[in-house]
């Protein structure tokens, strides 16, 4: 499992946050505006049973359709475990205490548990007329049908499903789901948030990694995705670049020399879109995390030149409660 699931889990539903809901709560979903949802500041909850303090993974408020609005809370757990549902009944208390409305709790699972979407109550609580139980909806990935997700419309499917059941061997499940990502009509930003979730999670071994090969290759040409990162695109594209514009200078002046200019410009414009694509995809976080941008701060991260800087800035904003506390300029 990877270490920092929490981070890679929680920066993946903010942006494909209502393919979840249509996951989970399909009919609750058509109900609620979720283009006009708001992710709210993490509350700090106290844990009394583990004598400690824990955030919320994730907490939005969004508009219903006619008025009215819900609030979301979604836990991300690395495995099932008997406690948590209590747990989860002690945020919504401490939720419900600090923002008025309805509230719809989801566990996630990672592992363990039951497989699939089931709605469920608090174990030993009394039942009758006059109470009210604590109800929440449970999703466990592992154990679910890989294929299954692959078919759904829904992109956060196809990246959920590298956590799933293959139904044939890993490599060939981990090729199905770089090749649904691949041909699906993607923003480059979105499309590299699915394929790093798939690259995190269904890890290969060296055995597996050949295989792998051999299957990408026989089906070359039905749009195999080799997943690279942003950054190894971008260097790779630089050096396509750099060959391209080395010829067009080795015929003025001289192969080699051509060569030599070909690969520093393409340095130089590989740089420069990387640079370029690292700035969207930290204006797509930071509207992800904090909402609709004012146009200032569009000005400070199109200002920022550094690739380094905004490397830096893009692993923050998940840990910064506030864009005065990101320090943009």
């Amino acid at each position: 499992m990877p270490p920092d699931h929490d981070r890679l889990f929680k920066t993946l539903l903010r942006a494909f946050f209502g393919d979840l809901l249509r996951l989970v709560v399909p009919a609750i979903a058509a109900r609620l505006d979720i283009a006009r949802r708001a992710f709210l500041d993490k509350e700090l909850l106290a844990d009394v049973a583990e004598g400690r303090r824990r955030e919320a993974d994730l907490l939005a408020r969004i508009p219903l359709h006619g008025g009215g609005s819900l609030l979301v809370h979604v836990e991300i757990e690395a495995r099932a475990r008997s406690r948590m549902p209590h747990r989860l009944r002690s945020y919504a208390s401490r939720i419900q205490a600090i923002y008025s409305g309805q509230l719809l709790s989801i566990l996630l699972n990672l592992r363990g548990g039951h497989a699939g979407i089931h709605h469920a109550t608090l174990d030993g609580e009394l039942s009758g007329p006059e109470l009210s139980p604590f109800r929440y909806v449970v999703f466990g990935l592992a154990g679910c049908s890989g294929a299954e997700y692959l078919a759904r419309t829904e992109p956060l499917a196809w990246a959920l499903a590298a956590l799933m059941r293959p139904d044939g061997g890993r490599a060939a499940h981990k090729l199905a789901c770089h090749q649904r990502i691949a041909a699906a009509r993607l923003t480059d930003e979105r499309r590299i948030l699915l394929m790093d979730f798939v690259e995190a999670y269904l890890e290969l071994t060296a055995d597996e990694a050949r295989e792998y090969k051999i299957l990408g290759a026989q089906n070359h040409g039905e749009a195999t995705a080799v997943w690279m990162t942003w950054s190894e695109r971008m260097k790779a594209e630089g050096r396509k670049e750099g060959l391209k514009l080395g010829k067009h200078e080795g015929r003025q002046e001289g192969r080699q020399e051509g060569l030599r200019l070909g690969k520093n410009e393409g340095r130089k414009e590989g740089l420069q879109e990387a640079v370029r694509s690292l700035r969207q995809i930290l204006l797509f976080q930071l509207e992800q995390r904090f909402g609709l941008l004012p146009a200032s701060v569009h000005h400070q991260v199109e200002a920022i030149d550094s690739l380094r800087r905004l490397t830096r800035l893009a692993e923050r904003v998940l840990t910064v409660s506030s864009l005065r506390e990101l320090r943009l300029r």
